[in-house]
């Protein structure tokens, strides 16, 4: 809309309306065909050190493409390992990108990083690690700053969604699959207060610490970790049985710029044609977003 006042033009300051759409897909196998990998890949070991804190993780490398490169940082769910990802990390490495997939500190089962305890381990604990990875990988020379994005599940998609809307201006774009936006949710269910939390307790086969739970009754995931205005990709099963996709719709709705997928039938993690489908969804908005 414009205010035409004579002599000059001047542009109303009406906010523009958030741009955000949901659409539920039936995945078929032909529909999930990947692009052709257009480089072969360098896996490598790469720790990151830095006051106490020694994160192990996987960087995938597009051999033989030369010059600066835009990134992309996975960052697994609660219990996961650098593993979970690394099959994403390996097809967008394939396909031009530097691909970081790591275990976070006291969050990875079986992991190798080390610097927080498992009980003392929270993702306020884990923002901070990913904000320490975003950090360095922005620091390697083949890789250019300005093109870094993040992509998260389930728990680290929660995670990657509060770095980003924390510090927006870091990251090019936001990718979450299945993100835990009911974590705070689920603690207020579970405990009227922080006083009734035990000192540890077993979660999804894995044992965590009160401190997990510290800060989340006075916090509002869902508000604070949807402040991201960039570009934001989300995928989500609807026959989810951890993470009901009715928090990713109500995300969807707060993002900015953001695109919901419903992957009809599928669960709590992709495998088969949801996986291939996935990555073909995140080749498309890297492309797209990545100018």
């Amino acid at each position: 809309m414009l205010l035409t006042l004579t002599g000059c033009t001047i542009k109303s300051t009406t906010p523009k309306k958030a741009k955000s759409s949901v659409k539920t897909v039936k995945v078929d196998k032909q529909q999930s065909k990947e692009k052709q990998a257009k480089y072969q890949v360098i896996d490598q070991v790469w720790r990151i050190q830095q006051d106490g804190v020694d994160i192990y993780g996987h960087i995938y490398l597009p051999q033989g493409l030369a010059g600066k490169k835009k990134a992309v940082i996975l960052a697994h769910g609660l219990a996961g390992n650098y593993r979970d990802l690394n099959s994403y990390a390996k097809y967008l490495a394939s396909r031009g990108y530097v691909a970081y997939t790591f275990d976070f500190p006291g969050g990875a089962k079986n992991g190798q990083s080390s610097g927080v305890d498992q009980l003392k381990m929270s993702i306020f604990t884990e923002e901070k690690n990913l904000q320490l990875v975003l950090n360095t990988i922005k620091n390697r020379t083949d890789v250019d700053r300005k093109q870094v994005s993040l992509l998260g599940e389930s728990q680290g998609g929660a995670v990657a969604a509060m770095l980003a809307s924390k510090y927006p201006q870091e990251v090019k774009s936001l990718i979450l699959l299945y993100p835990a936006f009911s974590i705070t949710d689920y603690a207020k269910a579970a405990f009227k207060s922080e006083k009734q939390v035990p000192d540890k307790l077993n979660l999804f086969g894995f044992t965590i610490g009160k401190a997990y739970f510290e800060n989340l009754f006075k916090y509002n995931l869902l508000k604070e970790a949807t402040k991201y205005h960039g570009p934001v990709l989300i995928m989500h099963g609807t026959s989810d049985m951890i993470i009901p996709d009715s928090y990713s719709i109500k995300a969807n709705k707060k993002f900015k710029h953001s695109k919901l997928y419903l992957f009809k039938g599928a669960g709590h993690d992709f495998k088969g044609k949801y996986h291939s489908r996935a990555n073909t969804l995140i080749d498309k908005f890297l492309q797209k977003n990545g100018k």
